[in-house]
Parts: structure tokens; C-alpha cells; sequence
């Protein structure tokens, strides 16, 4: 199960404006062609093999995280006074930090190591517990709970179009909540698992799966508002062979006060083994302007 956490009290992921268009799916099934069938299946059928072969691995993980205020909130309500982002809230309008983590991926679950905080050495930081919003499963978490036929996914058929110059078909999707998401508030101790819907974007000759985009359908009752995030696959490299991995992900969030995004870069991807020695080139870079 893929999870969502968000450290501060109230947040909501509002997506981007590059996915804008991903807000209106459909939520009903629809009758798909014969061809659209087929492709769906082989996608389905790649991202389960997928799952069960892609390598132990290691690589490195850049979130890049910005807060704005929102026009009707007041700046820091909900957050923790001892949080980094607390500290960055003073400023009028925006402040970021970024984060460079080492995340392991290991008989199919994911770890991570955080090295630096704003280009500072971190130690003894764990990925779930640093303020403000965090993410994880974006490897076979979040294709599982799409594609496995245990999920009972719900698709609808799009539209065609491309991406990064590849022909794509567009499938809405909708996961129902016995086979959703976890998202969990910090600071309230909720922790709900969801219905989510959005979209695949695949590669109809070679049934990779290029793009997934994705809505929590959370109660209203719940702190958290709205919750999206958008992951992009591309071929990498493992040992000398080639797998569809994740390189891009963004998540966006929305409080009464505040605008929380997350901007994630995946890269130096290695197989992993014990003898593993990983070198991080940037540790020393200066931490993003605040303005």
C-alpha cells in the first residue's frame, strides 16, 4: 500500500498546474474496445511481472519542498513550533528546503536514509518523521494497487496522446477504498486508508506504463483536505539491465493556510549489495533561496 504523510495538522495535495487536466475522472466503468482491452492487460500483466523482478536496488532521492500561504489562512497555523518548517513559515509568502535521502529498495519494500538537510549533514532523521509532507511507495507500491486484479480497479478509457514524443493511451482509474491508500495527519494521529482515482499513461507497443497521476477521495470530516501526486516512469539502468523506474514524482498540498509542494527526483540508481559504497556528489551544495 502506497502512503501519504503529512506532518502538519491540516493539509490538502492540490495538483500542479502541468496536471491540472487530471482533476475530472470518471468514476463509473465503461466498455472498453477490443484494443484498449488488450493494452490495458499487457500493461496490467508488465507491472505485476514488473513488481516481482525488479532487483534490489539502491538510489538516490531529492525533495525538493516549498510552502506558500494562502490567501485566506494564516501563516503556521497547525504545525508544530519545533519543525524546520515552522522556522521557515516567517517568511511572508514562500520558503523551501531540500532533502537528500539514499533510499534502499529490498525484497520489495522501501527504506531510506536521510543524508542532508538543506546541503547539512543530517543523522538520525527518519524519512516519516521530518515536519511537513513526506511520501513514499512510489516503486511497486503504488502499480500494485492500480493493476492487481485483487484491487478491482475500475477502468475507463481517455483519450491518445504523448509523452516526451512517445504515443500514449490515457486510462481513467479508480481504486476502491478496500484497496486504496494510507494517508496518516501527524499532528491529529488520524490515520485513514482511502479510495483514490486518476490516470495511466501507456506505451501501447511496448506496454510500459509512462506516467501515473492520482486523487485520495477523503472525507470531509478529515483533516486533510485533498491529496494528489503524479509519478513518471523512464528506462533505467540496473546491473545492465533495463527497468521502468520511477524518475519524477510530485505531490502538492493545501491547508487553510498554506500551499505544500513536493517536487521528487529519483537518480543513480544501483543494484544493491552489501559491499555497496554510494557517493552523493552535492552534500555540500547550499541550501535553495528563500525569498
Amino acid at each position: 500500500m502506497s502512503r501519504l504523510k503529512l506532518a502538519a495538522a491540516i493539509l490538502a495535495l492540490l495538483l500542479s498546474s502541468g496536471y491540472a487536466a487530471c482533476c475530472a475522472y470518471a468514476t463509473e466503468p465503461s466498455q472498453l474496445s477490443s484494443d484498449q482491452a488488450k493494452v490495458l492487460e499487457s500493461a496490467r500483466a508488465a507491472a505485476m511481472k514488473y513488481t516481482h523482478e525488479l532487483p534490489d536496488f539502491i538510489c538516490t532521492q531529492i525533495t525538493q519542498r516549498a510552502i506558500t500561504k494562502s490567501l485566506d489562512g494564516n501563516l503556521g497555523t497547525g504545525i508544530s513550533g519545533r519543525s524546520s518548517i515552522t522556522a521557515m513559515a516567517n517568511s511572508t509568502r514562500f520558503a523551501s528546503d531540500l532533502i537528500e535521502e539514499q533510499l534502499t529498495y529490498v525484497g520489495g519494500q522501501e527504506s531510506y536514509e536521510v543524508l542532508t538537510v538543506n546541503g547539512k549533514k543530517a543523522k538520525g532523521v527518519d524519512h516519516m518523521q521530518l515536519q511537513g509532507a513526506m511520501s513514499e511507495g512510489e516503486f511497486g507500491s503504488m502499480l500494485v494497487e492500480v493493476f492487481d486484479p485483487g484491487s478491482q480497479t475500475a477502468f475507463n478509457w481517455s483519450h491518445a496522446t504523448s509523452v516526451h514524443g512517445r504515443r500514449v493511451w490515457v486510462y481513467d482509474f479508480r481504486v476502491p477504498k478496500e484497496s486504496g491508500t494510507s494517508v496518516i495527519a501527524k499532528d491529529s494521529d488520524k490515520e485513514i486508508t482511502v479510495a483514490t482515482s486518476g490516470q495511466v499513461f501507456i506505451d501501447p507497443e511496448t506496454s510500459e506504463v509512462l506516467q501515473i497521476s492520482e486523487k485520495l477521495d477523503l472525507p470531509g470530516n478529515f483533516p486533510i483536505k485533498v491529496a494528489q501526486r503524479n509519478i513518471e516512469f523512464a528506462p533505467r539502468e540496473i546491473a545492465g539491465k533495463n527497468y521502468s523506474l520511477p524518475i519524477h514524482s510530485t505531490v502538492h498540498l493545501e491547508d487553510a493556510a498554506h500551499y505544500y509542494d513536493n517536487k521528487i527526483e529519483f537518480k543513480n540508481y544501483h543494484r544493491f549489495a552489501s559491499e555497496s559504497t554510494i557517493h552523493f556528489g552535492n552534500q555540500d551544495s547550499p541550501p535553495p533561496d528563500s525569498h
